[in-house]
């Protein structure tokens, strides 16, 4: 199980498939109050990701943190850009942060765009996986209060048992 302080940013990282929006999902059900901000739910077409829905997901996590709320901020964050941005805007109002990263088999993120209502295509998926693992080593000096890195196992053992407590 994940501990997150109250109130924080939780930024989730990892590849298409991954499981990121089920795990933020799952924060959001144990904590009254977090929101998850996405930003394939920015995009709203099932499109590609853009710089427009990537300022809306920001501009909404700024807001909430200038109020102290508690945010999930759901995105593969492979570029370091972004990863950098969530946290200028929750350290701006000394919100901790926490990178919570799903370090999952590539095979088992190809596998998992069957089940989505998105499909990301392979090479992109394969682009997302390589980035991730290239970003981890630089992950604990971008200035989050912890870095937690769940592999398939606890990834699947977090939402079995959200299930279980939400029945």
């Amino acid at each position: 199980m994940v501990s997150l302080p109250n109130p924080c940013v939780v930024l989730m990282v990892g590849a298409s498939g991954a499981g990121k929006s089920t795990v933020a999902a799952a924060f959001a059900a144990r904590r009254p109050g977090l929101e998850v901000l996405s930003y394939d739910v920015a995009q709203g077409d099932g499109g590609v990701c853009t710089p427009a829905s990537v300022d809306q997901v920001h501009a909404v996590l700024a807001e909430r943190c200038a109020a102290g709320a508690s945010s999930v901020v759901d995105g593969t964050h492979r570029q370091a850009d972004r990863r950098v941005a969530v946290v200028a805007l929750a350290t701006a109002h000394d919100l901790p942060v926490l990178a919570v990263v799903l370090r999952v088999p590539l095979a088992s993120c190809l596998r998992n765009q069957h089940r989505r209502a998105r499909h990301v295509p392979e090479a992109d998926v394969r682009a997302h996986h390589a980035a991730v693992e290239a970003a981890l080593p630089l992950l604990p000096h971008e200035g989050y209060t912890a870095v937690v890195v769940l592999d398939e196992p606890a990834v699947t053992g977090l939402v079995a048992a959200d299930l279980r407590s939400s029945t």
